[in-house]
């Protein structure tokens, strides 16, 4: 596989250098807006062979190219993914080619993985929402938890890029969307503990059992 990493911060950034290391892997290219982030990541494994020959990409479109079959997108947030994807004359729905795939690992809503997996798939475009668990060491170790959902074909297309990110991959039911429920889901339930837990600490201490 040719992977495109869009977003190489803390986590993009770990997660393009396990792919770097994978088997899965041919050629990976690590694209970020922030032109300091792109020099690093591509200073730090140019002694690579998988590294992208083109050079440091400049812009989103140097990024891709026709031979791109995954594209990993690590973003902050809905309005950024939503911008890459479909925004502007340059995006990645003009550029990828079909046949080609989206892995969105970035915590969206529901309804904008749904609207995003009927987009690229009008356009013979794979998606997989794939939402994640675990900080920025477990990514560089390729040891998340991912929470895969989409189409059948996308899922198996992906496989590969999926089993090299994590440890566990969890496939939810129920198409694009389900993925990015369940991780909502998980962080209700990590607040809710949280809060838990210092309501706990707090009344333990207001009785004088904690010091």
């Amino acid at each position: 596989m040719n992977v495109t990493v869009v977003g190489i911060g803390a986590m993009g950034g770990g997660m393009a250098r396990a792919l770097l290391e994978s088997n899965a892997t041919k050629i990976v290219v690590g694209y970020d807006r922030n032109e300091q982030a792109v020099e690093r990541f591509f200073n730090e494994t140019s002694a690579v062979s998988k590294q992208s020959p083109a050079g440091i990409p400049k812009s989103l479109s140097d990024a891709i190219s026709t031979d791109t079959n995954v594209v990993v997108i690590s973003l902050v947030n809905e309005i950024q993914c939503d911008e890459v994807c479909f925004g502007g004359s340059t995006n990645l729905l003009s550029l990828l080619p079909k046949g080609s795939c989206v892995v969105l690992t970035s915590t969206v809503t529901a309804t904008w993985a749904k609207r995003a997996d009927a987009t690229f798939r009008a356009e013979g475009i794979c998606f997989v929402d794939c939402p994640i668990s675990g900080g920025p060491a477990r990514a560089r170790e390729g040891d998340l938890t991912l929470m895969a959902s989409g189409e059948v074909e996308s899922l198996t297309f992906s496989r590969s890029i999926l089993d090299a990110l994590a440890r566990d991959v969890h496939i939810i039911q129920g198409g694009a969307g389900a993925g990015s429920t369940v991780k909502c889901v998980h962080q209700l339930l990590a607040g809710v503990h949280i809060c838990v837990a210092a309501e706990a600490m707090g009344r333990f201490s207001f009785n004088g059992m904690v010091s």
